[in-house]
């Protein structure tokens, strides 16, 4: 009955106390303020004059063309706004690279030329970092493909042949040993200055591994970037095959392109052991996009029977040898949750070992991430071991500050300068400024990295300016205070007990995956009070874990209103002022009519994300509920919970991104699942309903909307309850502090539930917006 759940429209009159605060420049460092963080500036932009015209000559482009044509995109756009467009597109690609994005791919190869077997691509979000992963593999495989018809171009005129064949005749090629050439006639249809002519064309290819491409995907983006790659890659000179949970039979890898593909292996008989040579089979036209948890199988459809001389046995390897290997969002995979090196990482040792001891260059590996270190530089020490030579060790060499033994120093230093800011002290500036230039010794050589407020050749690289969010804190009715305190008193005897038990101070306790377990239903209680309440004892029978959230949604075939949590949300939510925050933002956007650039629809969208599993699914049963309600029978909820298969997580996206009145225009889902790898610009709004353990998170998050190809201006929050010891613990985090309780320590004052946290009362509301733009 509609009496049941008066509580819930009540929270729209009910008054809740909150303060705003507007940061215009959420994702910026406060260069002001002496703390040291895992914040990283620009690396590699390329926007200098001696860096960018070496780009142009490279791939043939005319100075005065592009000045021109830049000229003209400078008085298009909407609203006379100046609109970037594409400036190259390199063979085997169907769409165009901006400026910026070809001087990342160019900057990216060119590592090799330092003795960087790859690098690492860091763009923020929204600048394109997979259309320069398309890149990267098309001119790499239009490198190779250039040199192996010149050099037999060559041949054929060495043995006195003039063929006219597709890699060109000799009388075509200039001749092997020219210096005066200028030009070749095929320099269009590579999209560079050939290499019969063209010395940095040569020295670059002369220095590419052979091999297939291998894209390592998170398994739930692994089907979407397979048809997004056969969307912007030409399907007729590469053939793009998915090795994953879920995918299309017509993309799946067989095992007839394995045995194409696979490279030679050979083996001899050491002093003690057999020694094996690896020789890469050509393979550049091959894509394999593959989740990380698919990579043993992937080695296994690669396996042959190596015959050892003197031995009648045979011994099974993987004779899977990449060229070019891109590792998309790899701070996901690419270290555990302990910290150390994973699966996916002993596979990149294996093949750079394989290839060290065959004598053959190792496979190009990129690492991809957008904000690429959470909690400490340690987050990329893998990367820089993969990356490492011997000759980086050499003392003149540039690289000899990026070793591994070089990085684990400044790791070292890190860790020492964010202790002493955790225990209150101030660290000096001038010990950051040293850190700061020790990182920058490392990633000036090794990774292309751009902000989205860079320039480039004199222009913003895009129109989204900063990320402009509404911080909302809010105070806790004194009629909860009570029920919410006992629960963190409950909450503090298990930390204490489960640190004493480890015999570790239970600050670090509290941010293990352990902490994140006994703070879990406190961090809840943030946003559904009710739970803390001891007359509702129907919270205490609910763990509210991931794994029970899992059993749960699986036995109600995924639909809420059927667990057992949805006869409970009335009571839990009640008196809740994030959820009245919320709610008035479902309101506002319900009755935002303003035009969509380009659309024939008014409707608007908005993204709820949500710091952990079970508060996503909470908040879907309170919207369900919620709709019921006369005043927003618009409203049209859906959820995406890891639990969902693929498919299904797909059905959720693509009807949330269908434009009109109809469509869901409420998307809830947890940081873990939406926050990396989904494109939501149709959403104009969007909320973080509580802080993450990282800012990172936040952020990407927040670039879901915020990002390359919105049309709106975006209304961003973070909605924060600082009367909450469990998120002053997480807050505390982002600046080096201990958690809030005035030097009380793990005492009393750091387990209070109280108001007097919280940001003061101020009187301007509402949502932070920036200034809507056409991109692309």
């Amino acid at each position: 009955p509609a009496s049941a759940y008066v509580n819930l429209v009540d929270v729209l009159k009910s008054e809740c106390h909150t303060s705003q605060t507007a940061d215009a420049d959420y994702s910026a460092v406060d260069d002001t303020n002496p703390v040291l963080d895992t914040y990283l500036g620009s690396y590699n932009s390329g926007d200098s004059e001696p860096a960018w015209r070496p780009c142009l000559e490279f791939f043939n482009v005319n100075v005065g063309e592009y000045q021109k044509r830049e000229a003209m995109a400078g008085h298009g756009g909407d609203a006379g706004q100046r609109k970037r467009v594409p400036m190259k597109k390199l063979p085997g690609t169907t769409l165009g690279l901006f400026d910026y994005q070809l001087m990342a791919v160019f900057n990216l190869l060119r590592f090799v030329l330092a003795d960087v077997s790859g690098g690492l691509l860091c763009d923020e979000q929204g600048l394109g970092k997979t259309q320069e992963m398309y890149g990267l593999v098309a001119f790499a495989a239009a490198l190779r493909r250039c040199k192996t018809e010149v050099k037999a171009a060559w041949w054929k005129a060495a043995k006195g042949g003039d063929d006219k064949k597709k890699g060109g005749s000799p009388s075509q090629h200039n001749p092997l040993g020219t210096a005066a050439a200028r030009a070749c006639p095929f320099d269009d249809r590579y999209g560079f200055k050939c290499y019969c002519w063209h010395q940095p064309t040569r020295e670059l290819a002369d220095r590419l591994p052979e091999g297939l491409n291998v894209l390592v995907v998170p398994a739930r983006s692994c089907a979407s970037m397979v048809r997004d790659a056969k969307s912007k890659l030409d399907v007729k000179q590469f053939k793009i095959r998915g090795f994953h949970e879920g995918g299309d039979k017509e993309d799946k890898l067989t095992s007839a392109d394995a045995a194409a593909l696979r490279a030679t292996i050979t083996a001899t008989q050491g002093e003690t052991e057999p020694v094996y040579q690896y020789q890469a089979a050509p393979g550049s036209d091959y894509i394999i996009v593959v989740s990380p948890e698919y990579i043993p199988r992937l080695n296994g459809l690669f396996g042959v029977e190596v015959k050892i001389p003197g031995r009648a046995d045979k011994v099974k390897k993987s004779a899977l040898l990449p060229g070019v290997i891109l590792m998309d969002e790899f701070h996901e995979y690419a270290i555990s949750r302990e910290g150390d090196e994973s699966r996916v990482v002993a596979w990149l040792q294996h093949l750079k070992k394989c290839c060290l001891d065959s004598q053959q260059p190792t496979p190009l590996t990129y690492f991809v991430s957008g904000t690429p270190l959470g909690d400490t530089p340690a987050d990329i020490r893998s990367a820089i071991s993969l990356l490492e030579k011997d000759v980086w060790h050499d003392d003149a060499h540039p690289l000899n500050g990026a070793t591994v033994g070089s990085f684990d120093e400044l790791t070292k230093t890190f860790d020492q300068l964010t202790a002493v800011q955790a225990s209150g002290e101030v660290v000096p500036v001038s010990d950051i400024v040293e850190y700061r230039r020790g990182l920058s010794r490392v990633f000036k050589h090794t990774m292309v990295r751009r902000l989205g407020t860079d320039q480039f050749q004199g222009r913003n690289l895009t129109d989204l300016g900063p990320l402009k969010v509404n911080i909302t804190d809010h105070q806790l009715p004194f009629s909860l205070t009570d029920n919410l305190q006992a629960l963190a008193d409950q909450t503090r005897y298990q930390a204490v007990a489960a640190a004493a038990a480890q015999g570790i101070p239970v600050a670090r306790l509290l941010r293990s995956k352990e902490g994140e377990t006994l703070l879990l239903k406190l961090r809840l209680a943030s946003i559904f009070p009710g739970i803390a309440d001891p007359s509702a004892s129907s919270a205490a029978a609910f763990t509210f874990t991931t794994a029970e959230i899992h059993t749960h949604l699986a036995a109600a075939n995924d639909d809420v209103t059927k667990t057992p949590y949805f006869a409970h949300i009335p009571a839990w939510s009640a008196s809740s002022p994030k959820l009245a925050t919320l709610t008035q933002t479902i309101r506002t956007m319900l009755t935002d009519k303003s035009p969509i650039p380009g659309s024939p629809t008014t409707s608007k969208k908005y993204c709820i994300f949500t710091p952990l599993e079970s508060e996503a699914v909470l908040i879907h049963a309170y919207l369900i509920l919620l709709k019921r309600s006369p005043q927003l029978k618009g409203l049209k909820p859906v959820l995406l919970a890891s639990s969902m298969p693929q498919a299904a997580r797909q059905r959720v996206l693509d009807q949330f991104l269908t434009e009109g009145n109809a469509p869901p225009n409420v998307l809830v889902a947890p940081m873990a699942l939406a926050g990396t790898g989904l494109n939501l610009q149709r959403a104009k709004y969007s909320t973080v309903t509580g802080p993450a353990w990282t800012k990172r998170e936040n952020h990407q998050a927040y670039y879901r909307i915020h990002r390359i190809g919105q049309r709106q201006a975006t209304q961003l929050q973070l909605l924060t309850a600082r009367w909450n010891p469990a998120e002053r613990v997480v807050l505390a985090g982002y600046e080096g502090k201990e958690v809030e309780g005035e030097g009380e320590g793990m005492g009393m004052g750091m387990w209070e539930v109280g108001n007097r946290f919280c940001e003061r009362e101020g009187d301007e509301g509402g949502l932070v917006g920036r200034e809507a733009s056409a991109g692309r």
